[in-house]
């Protein structure tokens, strides 16, 4: 039976932690947004996302991680994925049954790098492209897909906008979002990697030794702003829960604790 719940996907390494009756709830559930990182190492976990969340894709480093998570997509034969993808990266083109897409490089910080000006991405998947607001600033919670949507020291406060448009009137479960930690669940293969996977925020994630949401940059954190997406989430009709209840956003008591299975 599918579950009501959107499931949103973050890769603290409280997802380690889930039994196998929490994961095979999850797998039930009819959206299961998967954010950043998390496609590449889904097996990890065993959890397949419905939707992956990837829009921050302008540094080098995010880019080519970007098509990483294209070639474990096509290498597994995964279809009917949507990717939930920045606008500056909607310029497509069919060619031979394979779908490219064009980076325009005036959005990237370096100007030319091979093999990063096209994607080859799986086959039968779905596209969605959407901007969003300044990531320090923006304060405008939006109500359609071409608005830009709310950002806000995070991926977490887009996704939660997204989620409001598309699925209002369901509950929402956050699923390894910790925010206390600068561990990612799945680390060790992420330093195996043979590519540079490091952005601008890895060395202040280092030194803090936390999520990068969570640290203090240029005096804003992700927590400021969750009063306001609470209100939003609720004029939606959107209740939201944390899944791990030693999480800093149920410890600083912004999101009510929930099991998975309630």
């Amino acid at each position: 039976m599918t579950k009501n719940d959107i499931i949103i996907l973050g890769s603290g390494m409280s997802i380690l932690d889930l039994s196998a009756a929490e994961i095979e709830y999850i797998n039930q559930c009819s959206v299961r947004i998967a954010v950043n990182k998390f496609m590449a190492f889904y097996k990890k976990v065993n959890i397949m996302p419905t939707h992956v969340y990837y829009v921050d894709a302008y540094e080098k480093s995010v880019v080519l991680f970007l098509q990483h998570i294209f070639n474990v997509c096509r290498k597994d034969k995964l279809e009917n994925l949507t990717f939930i993808l920045g606008k500056h990266l909607n310029q497509k083109k069919v060619i031979s049954n394979l779908l490219y897409f064009y980076l325009k490089k005036n959005y990237l910080k370096f100007k030319k790098i091979d093999n990063v000006n096209l994607f080859l991405v799986p086959k039968n998947c779905f596209f969605e492209f959407i901007s969003h607001q300044d990531w320090l600033h923006g304060n405008e919670w939006s109500h359609t897909l071409k608005q830009p949507l709310f950002h806000y020291r995070g991926s977490l406060s887009t996704v939660l906008n997204y989620v409001s448009i598309k699925y209002p009137n369901h509950p929402i479960k956050l699923v390894g979002v910790d925010f206390n930690s600068p561990d990612y669940f799945f680390q060790k293969e992420l330093e195996k990697l043979n590519f540079a996977w490091q952005d601008w925020t890895t060395p202040i994630i280092q030194k803090e030794k936390n999520h990068f949401s969570a640290i203090p940059y240029e005096g804003t954190t992700i927590f400021d702003k969750f009063e306001f997406i609470i209100e939003n989430l609720h004029k939606s009709g959107n209740e939201i829960f944390s899944c791990n209840p030693n999480g800093l956003l149920v410890s600083k008591n912004l999101v009510k604790y929930n099991k998975i299975i309630s």
